[in-house]
């Protein structure tokens, strides 16, 4: 369980971050256009160091597949303006729902593919013990 409130929290935390590059000022068309480039590639080393810092299992992998899952869970996920009123809230949920739970997704997966638990401690299925 310490697993997913750590993914999700490096979620959030990657989430917020991409909330405030949108807020980056833009003057022109040029500015927006390199805000648009920025807002693509920042998930990617947003992700790597928020796995890291989150001491995901095999984190490198983690933050690497993470956006593509956000990608993921951003196509299928569902409009919230008909359930928001505000828009500045719709956005946000369209950008932190996906940061969320493809984190959490990703994580729960590379810990079941490589066989870590959340805790400090493993067991050892070959022998039965508990190993640091």
């Amino acid at each position: 369980m310490r697993l997913l409130l750590r993914s999700a929290l490096a979620g959030a935390v990657v989430a917020l971050l991409l909330l405030l590059l949108l807020q980056w000022p833009t003057r022109d068309s040029d500015s927006e256009l390199k805000l648009v480039m920025a807002f693509a590639l920042a998930p990617f080393p947003l992700s790597m160091v928020a796995a890291l810092l989150a001491r995901l299992p095999a984190w490198p992998i983690v933050g690497l597949v993470a956006p593509f899952a956000m990608l993921g869970v951003a196509l299928i996920q569902p409009d919230y303006d008909p359930w928001v009123s505000d828009e500045n809230l719709s956005l946000s949920l369209l950008i932190a729902v996906p940061a969320v739970t493809g984190f959490m997704l990703t994580a729960l997966l590379f810990a079941l593919l490589i066989g870590k638990t959340a805790g400090p401690l493993a067991v050892d299925a070959t022998k039965g013990d508990t190993v640091a």
